[in-house]
């Protein structure tokens, strides 16, 4: 299974949950991905070690691909070009234009 996380509103509202979470998925074998809007990787990879955040693969903001596909519609591209299976974003209108096979949760679901 391909398990995608967001950051922004997502992780760093509860970053103990994401870094059990994300630690049991590899731990049993999925891949877990990382998509955010965040254009700095290198301090983005820094915030999601000091959470505890396991993952295999972090895709930071293409400014080019999101202009051309559209701000709203990039993680749903990227989600279908991954394979994302689940995917954890706090955003609905991102969520509206991920793929209708995605399982997808928001930490603002009740």
């Amino acid at each position: 299974m391909v398990v995608a996380l967001d950051i922004d509103g997502t992780i760093d509202q509860h970053p103990e949950f994401f870094a059990h979470l994300s630690e049991s998925l590899v731990s049993a074998g999925h891949r877990v991905v990382v998509i955010t809007f965040r254009e700095n990787e290198r301090e983005t990879a820094a915030a999601l070690d000091a959470w505890g955040i396991r993952y295999h693969e972090l895709i930071v903001n293409d400014l080019d691909e999101q202009h051309s596909v559209g701000v709203l519609e990039w993680k749903g591209v990227v989600c279908t070009r991954l394979g994302v299976d689940v995917f954890f974003e706090d955003d609905a209108e991102v969520l509206a234009h991920v793929p209708a096979g995605v399982v997808c949760f928001s930490p603002f679901m009740r």
